[in-house]
C-alpha cells in the first residue's frame, strides 16, 4: 500500500499504520472506496466549519448546529473508519473503548476526547471554550492523518457486511446507551446516521436487485424507527432490538455467508456468524483461553467439576472452591467480604463474585490482575487467605487418588502415565468454569423475540437502564459487564468512589486502591473492574467491599453521583458526579429490570 506520507510519522501515525487493515485492490472495491472518500471529505469540510464556529465570540446556537452536522457526518463514516483503523478513530470521537495494545485489561476508561470535548463546551458548559478550541485543532490534525490512511484502503465486497454488522452492534449497545452523546441527547438521531452510512456502503457493493431491496427495506425500517422516536430518555430499545435491528442482523449474516468470510482481523469474543450479539450462542467461551489451555471435552469438564468441590485442594483440606462459590447462592457466599483462611492476613479479602458466565470475560479479579481462568485458578490456590495451597500441592494430592489418575488419563490421553501436574489441575478447573454459562434470562428471551418474557415494569426499567440512569455506558449489553462492544475483547475498569460505609451522608472512601495494586499510577487509584449485572438480584451484598446490602442502596449511590456526588475527594472519578435525579418509579422499574437478568442457573 502506498501512503504517499512522510517517513517520520510520529507515534500516532505508526499506530494508524499498525492498526490499518489492508487488502489487495479490486475493481469491485472502487465504488465503495469512492463513497468512503466522499464521506471523509464531507466530514473534513464539517470539521473546518466547526473550527470556524468555535473561533472568537461563539454564537452557541450556530455552533451547536454546525457541531451536529459534523458529528452526523462522522457517524456516516464511523463504520468503516472503526473497521479499518479501530485504534485511532477514537481520537476523533472518544472515549477509547479499545486499548492501544494487546492488553485485554487496560487501565480505566480514557477521558472524553474529540467531539465529546466540544459537546461538553457547547451543551452543558462542562468544558471551557478555550479547551474546546485546542481540541478542535487537534481533531483537525488527526483527521487529516486518518483520511490519508483510510482513503487508501480498498473495500472488498465481503468486508462490507462485516463492517455493517459491527456498526449495527455498536448502535444497539453503545449508541442506544448514549455513550458518546450525553450532553446533547442526540444518541438516537445519530444512530440513524450511523446506519445510513453502512446501508449506503452495502448498496455500493451489492449488484443483485433482490439483495439491494432487502438492504433498503431492513435498514430503512431501522432508520425510520430511530428518526420517528428521537427522544433519548423514552426510546423503546427493546422494540428496536427485537424488530428492525434483529432483521438487519439476520440479513447481514446471510450476505456474509454468500459473499464469503472477511479477512482475519482482531480476535473477537462475539462469533462472526451471529447477526447480532443478542442471538443465542453469540458468544464463545473459547475466545479467551491461553495457548496452554486444553481443548474442552466432557471428560475434562467432569474432572474440573469434581475438583471444584474437593476440599483436599486447599492447604488444610477444609475448603473447596465451592465453599465460597456456592451454587445455591449463584456461586457467591452471601458475605460482604470472603472469609479468609485462619492466620495473619495482610489485607482484607474482597466480596466474592459470582462464577456464572465467568468465561464471558478476558480478565479476572476485581482489579483485573489475571488474564486467563487458568492463571486465576493458580492465584487462588496459592493465596494464603483463600486456599492456602498451590496448584502443584493440589496435583500431588490428586495424584494419590487412583480414581483421579484414571480420569485424567482418560481425559488427557496424550499425557501417558506421567504424574498429574499443577498446570493440568488449573486446566481442568478452568474447563469446568467455562461451562457455567447461562445467558437465558428473561431479558435474553425477550430480545430474541419473546417480548412477553419481560413485564411492563421490566421493559420500562430497560429504558431507564440505557437512558436516564446511564447504566449501559459501563455495563455493556448483552453481557452487562465491562467487556466493550462491538469486538468484546477488552475489560474496562472504572473509578466510581465506593464508600467505606453505607451511610452516604457520613462516610469515607474505601481505602482499597483497586487496580493501582497492579499498575501503580494515579489514574488507576480506586479503579475496579466493571462486574457483570447478570444475576445481580441473587448476589447481594454489592461492590468490592460488600458495602451495600440491597439494590436500592446501590441505585441511591449512583443516583447521587457516586463518590464525588456524596462529597468524597476523588480527582479521577470516571462516573459522572452530577445527580441523576431518578424518580421513585424509575428506580422501582430499574430494579425490576435488573431482576430480569437472572439466568437459568446451571445444575451441578
Amino acid at each position: 500500500m502506498s501512503l504517499n506520507m512522510p517517513v517520520c510519522l510520529g507515534a500516532l501515525s505508526l499506530l494508524l499504520l499498525a492498526s490499518c487493515r489492508t487488502a489487495e485492490p479490486s475493481p469491485a472495491s472502487a465504488p465503495a472506496q469512492q463513497l468512503f472518500v466522499a464521506g471523509l471529505d464531507t466530514l473534513g469540510t464539517s470539521l473546518e466549519r466547526l473550527e470556524v464556529a468555535l473561533a472568537g465570540q461563539v454564537d452557541t446556537a450556530d455552533a451547536i448546529r454546525v457541531f451536529r452536522e459534523a458529528r452526523r457526518a462522522f457517524k456516516r463514516v464511523e463504520g468503516l473508519l472503526t473497521y479499518y483503523i479501530p485504534i485511532s478513530t477514537a481520537e476523533i470521537n472518544g472515549p477509547r473503548l479499545e486499548p492501544d495494545d494487546d492488553d485485554p485489561a487496560p487501565p480505566v476508561k480514557s477521558a472524553p476526547i474529540g467531539f465529546q470535548v466540544i459537546e461538553g463546551a457547547l451543551f452543558d458548559g462542562s468544558v471551557p471554550m478555550d479547551s474546546a478550541r485546542v481540541e478542535m485543532r487537534r481533531m483537525r490534525r488527526i483527521f487529516l492523518l486518518l483520511r490519508g490512511v483510510a482513503s487508501t484502503n480498498p473495500i472488498l465486497p465481503n468486508a462490507a457486511p462485516d463492517a455493517a454488522r459491527l456498526q449495527l452492534a455498536r448502535v444497539t449497545t453503545l449508541g442506544l446507551a448514549g455513550i458518546d452523546a450525553d450532553p446533547s441527547g442526540d444518541a438516537i438521531v445519530e444512530a440513524a446516521y450511523a446506519l445510513e452510512g453502512v446501508r449506503d456502503l452495502l448498496l455500493t457493493v451489492l449488484a443483485d436487485p433482490a439483495r439491494r431491496a432487502s438492504v433498503e427495506s431492513h435498514f430503512g425500517q431501522a432508520i425510520t424507527e430511530l428518526r420517528a422516536h428521537p427522544n433519548f430518555a423514552d426510546f423503546d430499545r427493546l422494540h428496536f432490538i427485537v424488530g428492525p435491528a434483529t432483521q438487519a442482523g439476520r440479513l447481514l449474516s446471510e450476505l456474509q455467508s454468500t459473499l464469503g468470510a472477511p479477512e482475519p482481523g482482531v480476535r473477537r469474543f462475539w462469533r462472526e456468524s451471529a447477526g447480532t450479539p443478542f442471538e443465542a450462542g453469540a458468544f464463545s467461551t473459547q475466545a479467551f483461553p491461553p495457548a496452554h489451555a486444553r481443548t474442552p471435552s466432557p471428560a475434562l469438564e467432569a474432572i474440573g467439576q469434581r475438583l471444584f468441590f474437593d476440599p483436599s485442594l486447599s492447604g488444610p483440606r477444609t475448603r473447596s472452591c465451592a465453599s465460597c462459590h456456592q451454587p445455591a447462592r449463584a456461586f457467591t457466599d452471601g458475605r460482604a467480604r470472603a472469609e479468609p483462611m485462619p492466620g495473619p492476613q495482610r489485607t482484607p479479602l474482597r466480596n466474592t463474585p459470582t462464577l456464572l458466565n465467568v468465561g464471558m470475560q478476558p480478565a479476572f479479579f476485581a482489579d483485573d490482575r489475571a488474564l486467563s481462568l487458568e492463571n486465576q485458578v493458580g492465584v487462588v490456590l496459592a493465596s494464603p487467605a483463600e486456599m492456602g495451597s498451590s496448584a502443584d500441592t493440589a496435583a500431588t494430592r490428586v495424584q494419590a487418588d487412583s480414581s483421579y489418575r484414571a480420569a485424567f488419563a482418560a481425559a488427557m490421553p496424550d499425557r501417558g502415565d506421567s504424574a498429574i501436574t499443577g498446570l493440568e489441575i488449573r486446566q481442568a478447573l478452568a474447563a469446568h468454569l467455562r461451562t457455567l454459562n447461562a445467558m437465558d434470562s428473561r431479558f435474553d428471551r425477550a430480545v430474541r423475540g419473546d417480548t412477553l418474557a419481560m413485564t411492563d415494569g421490566e421493559r420500562r426499567g430497560l429504558t431507564v437502564f440505557l437512558g436516564r440512569a446511564k447504566c449501559g455506558t459501563c455495563h455493556f449489553m448483552p453481557l452487562f459487564n465491562g467487556v466493550t462492544p462491538p469486538f468484546y475483547r477488552t475489560s474496562e475498569a472504572e473509578i466510581i468512589g465506593v464508600p467505606a460505609t453505607a451511610n452516604l451522608d457520613r462516610t469515607t472512601l474505601d481505602p482499597d486502591v483497586g487496580r493501582s495494586n497492579v499498575e501503580d499510577n494515579l489514574i488507576n487509584r480506586f479503579a475496579f473492574k466493571v462486574t457483570s449485572l447478570r444475576n445481580v438480584a441473587l448476589t447481594a451484598p454489592y461492590m468490592h467491599n460488600g458495602v451495600f446490602r440491597t439494590l436500592e442502596e446501590v441505585i441511591e449511590f449512583y443516583d447521587r453521583g457516586g463518590g464525588v456526588g456524596i462529597g468524597l475527594t476523588l480527582p479521577y472519578q470516571t462516573l459522572p458526579s452530577a445527580p441523576l435525579k431518578l424518580t421513585a418509579d424509575e428506580k422501582k422499574d430499574l430494579i425490576a429490570f435488573l431482576g430480569a437478568l437472572t439466568d437459568t442457573i446451571p445444575k451441578r
